[in-house]
């Protein structure tokens, strides 16, 4: 229930018992030694003595178990990972490892994975409470908030840690709208557990929704009082403060601007980003309302229409996705989920990504990233939609996007921020598709009218209600519909119909009503005639509803940017005449409406009709401002200028406040096409899995340039260990998963021969050295046979794919592919290094990988990397073919025929991007782009210097299909594969 929750996912505890050592063939003391590190939390011994079970015992579940809960408790993912999926491989009915995987699973942010091995979990223990507490957690972030609150109920059943359980009960009862319990669940944990500063926090949400404002403000400061740095309940704080009545506007923004100095964080370095007025503009957007939510609902269209020029990178606070993340999504040029990073992971990623424009729309509420904004992540910030009931007194969000209305002539100074009014509404509503028709006036079959308020019920204060009671003291036979999540709660039902009695006001003619899903919720506007809006908070996005219900909002703005929002809706949906200045002018329009049932049954019949095509759902129009005004405020930073309040016209013409002249905007259309060419840029939503079998790709020299794309996620299984000291310095390049002394195979034990050249070091045997080269001697040299144990790539859980394989010479590749053959089956792309002269048993020859991919979905397509012997240079290697002796090659097996013409678009990019960045291959690169788009390929070919003319590249352009790869058609003929 809090504005903003964080998911510190714990790892599981190592839970055993005196005969579980002892059946699993580790002994009990070592057993009893390590759980003894573990417990207190002694975690680098702990994975010492794991790593020595490990060692002895490799074929122990409970050993690997230890290691993988080690490093994860310790916060080493990486290092978890392959010990983990070891002892799922040894025993795949442990609980406890199958929570330890998801919760590894779960701060990497791969919610999917983390509720599969969940689920399992419970399913093979339901007794288990710490895996139905964690499976709560999963589902409460990914929005399946009933469920969840299922498994958190059994877990405070089960006695899991009543403190945690009983916190995620009240925030889950609360989302579900169990209101009553909620508030009686947080009261005893209040008795229970005193000075708990969550349970102040949480208990001053509960306060502030049924309007005890101050009660409210009393616990969100207990809370602060306990743990100063608790950001969430000062932004609590700001936000009740909008719901009182007797807050004035001054007292919020000094309690805003107060912020800064209390919870800013370091600002990072400032970005290096190129300072062009007309290049691609890339505007991050970070919010946890990418969904069915007033941001989701308020944005969408606006993202759909916008301009080619205009990136968008969405960054989101959570897990949840319905029909309107999609529509964003593919708006969006890059998708990425942060959920599970800490506000200074987020900065760095947004920093990273090369944000021209970011854009918040979270701002105190849920999913809040201010922490992440105060530390400057890119040259300009600007406040949207999401919070944003005032300024937010950050230095570091320079603009805020509003309009005449919500923000008119003088209120400059109220803000930190300067001021972009469109010349419209400062949103753009998208009605939902499943609103229900509109009915006939119900007045005209009741015989009286209901008046009806659907805003959330935190804002519906004691003077409201007085307000109102003079009302319907005028409207005599009239009835009032309120309905929300509060009203589930007897109590809040209670306290008004007293404040309503008080007023001379029947508890009969107050209507009350609980929740329901949104459809439902729509249709209560059947029966309501005229709607209510709050006061000094209004309604935003129920006005929307209302209006889209035939329903008329009547409305007196507030002394806050939170208090106008109805106010620039009406308007712009062109009923002025509902914004009132005055409590009697607010009952005087309600009576006019009231006492013309005819005029009021045609507004009724009309309303939907006509917000639909006002500016208020004008998605092309609002988009083109939308657009120009990010423009205007990079240009304006490309000339070293500070922000500047930006105004526009109704004709869409804009004006800084301190120019004389209208913004003139840089033609980009004209010479978009030419900056895209030399600014190629891949187009990817979600990184390249590429799996490495000995460190292959983070030793080559071109790993930080393919790195630095952004595009890829290596997991590099290095036997050797030959990254170890330099793996944290890998790792700034990009995505990096490193398990050292870890190899893919068949799951079976095998030795490790280490040489005295490490990076010769293999699971092969090296040759006798009578078979071998004198110059290869002495690096095949083998120092130690090594126990390792394989992991088959088959039998890893949790990898939503992989796109490409990458496998040397010095181990089993047939055993890596014969394991992996599931897997593999969506591969786009397999690296292979062949020798064709042996230094090692069973390495990996050309005819063996061919068998395979014939029979895998695969076919060869090319060699490269050829390495020659020339007896020129006394038998040194070299690439060139002054040596008549091939060595080895990188052999490459791309998707045969049948697969590459069912690849979709996504698929075929991905494949055309390593084809390019990895193996430097152009002309099937081109064909892949092609097939996607020719302005797409076109442009590609022109960013890697060829220039030819359009016209002769689609004559020449032919299918993938068409007998690309003779080279593998005649091997195919020649090993009599067909």
């Amino acid at each position: 229930m809090a504005k903003k929750k964080v998911h510190k996912q714990p790892s599981a505890a190592v839970q055993h018992n005196t005969r579980h050592g002892a059946v699993l063939g580790v002994p009990q003391s070592l057993v009893d030694a390590f759980m003894k590190l573990y417990n207190t939390k002694k975690l680098p011994q702990a994975q010492q003595a794991a790593q020595q079970m490990v060692d002895r015992y490799p074929e122990s579940a409970f050993a690997w178990k230890a290691l993988g809960t080690a490093f994860l408790e310790a916060g080493d993912a990486s290092s978890a990972l392959v010990p983990l999926l070891k002892s799922y491989e040894l025993n795949a009915e442990d609980a406890l490892t199958l929570t330890s995987l998801a919760a590894l699973h779960y701060q990497q942010g791969n919610e999917k994975q983390a509720i599969g091995y969940q689920i399992q979990a419970v399913d093979l223990n339901p007794e288990y409470g710490a895996a139905q507490y964690r499976l709560a957690e999963m589902l409460q972030s990914a929005g399946e908030h009933f469920k969840a609150l299922e498994h958190a109920q059994k877990a405070l059943a089960l006695e899991y840690d009543e403190l945690r359980s009983r916190l995620l009960v009240g925030a889950l009862q609360y989302q579900t709208k169990y209101f009553s319990e909620s508030l009686e669940n947080y009261h005893l944990l209040e008795k229970k557990y005193p000075g708990n500063p969550t349970v102040f926090n949480n208990l001053g949400n509960l306060y502030k929704d049924i309007g005890e404002y101050e009660k409210a403000e009393r616990y969100y400061l207990k809370a602060l009082k306990k743990k100063p740095e608790f950001a969430m309940a000062y932004s609590n704080i700001f936000f009740a403060k909008h719901y009182n009545p007797a807050t004035t506007q001054l007292e919020i923004i000094d309690f805003a601007t107060e912020w800064e100095s209390r919870f800013a964080l370091p600002a990072l370095p400032d970005p290096i980003i190129k300072k062009a007025k007309e290049k691609p503009l890339r505007v991050g957007l970070i919010s946890s309302g990418f969904r069915t939510h007033p941001v989701g609902q308020m944005i969408a269209t606006a993202l759909e229409s916008s301009r080619p020029d205009i990136h968008f990178y969405a960054y989101s606070t959570n897990d949840i996705a319905d029909s309107i993340t999609e529509k964003i999504r593919n708006a969006c040029k890059q998708w990425k989920q942060i959920r599970h990073l800490g506000q200074e992971e987020i900065a760095e990623q947004i920093c990273n990504d090369q944000i021209d424009i970011l854009v918040d729309l979270s701002g105190h509420g849920d999913g809040s990233c201010l922490q992440a904004i105060s530390m400057r992540p890119a040259p300009l910030c600007v406040k949207w939609v999401g919070g944003l009931v005032n300024t937010m007194g950050l230095k570091s969000i320079d603009y805020l996007l509003t309009d005449s209305i919500e923000t008119p002539e003088g209120v400059d100074n109220q803000y930190t921020e300067k001021l972009i009014r469109l010349p419209d509404d400062y949103i753009c509503y998208m009605p939902c598709s499943y609103a229900p028709s509109t009915t006939s006036l119900p007045a005209l079959k009741n015989r009286y009218i209901t008046l009806g308020c659907l805003n959330n019920a935190a804002k519906i204060s004691a003077q409201l209600l007085s307000e109102w009671a003079i009302l319907m003291h005028q409207l005599p036979q009239s009835r009032l519909l309120l309905r929300g999540a509060q009203y589930e709660s007897e109590d809040f039902c209670r306290r008004i119909w007293n404040e309503m009695a008080k007023q001379g006001i029947e508890k009969e003619r107050i209507l009350l009503e609980g929740p329901a899903k949104h459809k439902e919720f729509l249709e209560t506007y059947q029966r309501i005639d005229i709607a209510l809006d709050t006061w000094p908070y209004s309604g935003g996005l129920t006005t929307c509803e209302a209006m889209l219900m035939g329903v008329p909002v009547v409305t007196l703005p507030g002394p806050t940017f939170a208090g106008r929002h109805s106010a620039t809706h009406l308007i712009n949906a062109g009923l002025p005449e509902l914004v009132t200045s005055s409590w009697d002018e607010y009952r005087q329009r309600v009576m006019e409406l009231a006492s013309d049932l005819p005029n009021l049954a045609v507004i009724r019949a009309g309303l939907r009709t006509i917000l639909h095509y006002s500016p208020v759902c004008d998605a092309p129009r609002f988009a083109k401002h939308f657009n120009n005004a990010l423009r205007a405020i990079w240009a304006r930073y490309c000339e070293d200028k500070a922000p500047e309040a930006l105004t526009f016209n109704k004709e869409g013409e804009m004006w800084f406040a301190d120019e004389d002249q209208l913004v003139e905007l840089p033609n980009v259309s004209s010479r978009e096409d030419e900056n895209e060419d030399k600014t190629f840029e891949w187009k990817f939503d979600e990184p390249i899995i590429i799996l490495d079998n000995a460190a292959v790709l983070p030793r080559h020299p071109d790993y930080p340039k393919w790195m630095a794309s952004g595009h890829l996620a290596v997991i590099s299984f290095d036997p050797a260990s030959l990254l170890s000291k330099k793996v944290e310095d890998l790792k700034e390049f990009g995505e990096l998963h490193h398990y050292p002394h870890a190899l893919l195979g068949d799951g079976q034990p095998a030795t490790l021969y280490a040489t005295l050249d490490a990076e010769k070091s293999s699971t092969l045997k090296p040759l006798p050295e009578y078979q071998l080269q004198e110059d290869q001697r002495e690096k095949l040299q083998v120092l130690a046979e090594l126990p390792i144990n394989t992991i088959a790539l088959d039998s890893i859980a949790g990898l939503s794919n992989v796109d490409m394989l990458v496998l040397d010479d010095l181990h089993d590749v047939m055993k890596v592919l014969e394991g992996g053959a599931e897997y593999l089956k969506e591969a786009l792309l397999i690296k292979v290094k062949v020798t064709f002269q042996p230094t090692h048993e069973r390495q990996p020859n050309i005819a063996e990988l061919q068998h395979w991919a014939s029979r895998n979905g695969f076919r060869f397509y090319t060699l490269q990397k050829l390495q020659y012997k020339s007896c020129f240079f006394y038998g040194k290697l070299c690439m060139e073919q002054e040596g008549s002796e091939l060595v080895s090659a990188d052999a490459l097996l791309l998707p045969n025929k049948e697969r590459m013409e069912k690849l979709n678009n996504k698929e075929k990019e991905k494949l055309a991007f390593c084809l390019d960045s990895i193996c430097l291959i152009r002309d099937l690169t081109y064909e892949l782009l092609a097939q996607v788009s020719f302005d797409y390929a076109n442009k590609y070919l022109t960013s890697r210097g060829f220039f030819w003319e359009e016209s002769l590249l689609q004559e020449n352009s032919t299918s993938v299909s068409d007998g690309y790869d003779t080279i593998s058609s005649d091997l195919d003929f020649l090993l009599g594969i067909k």
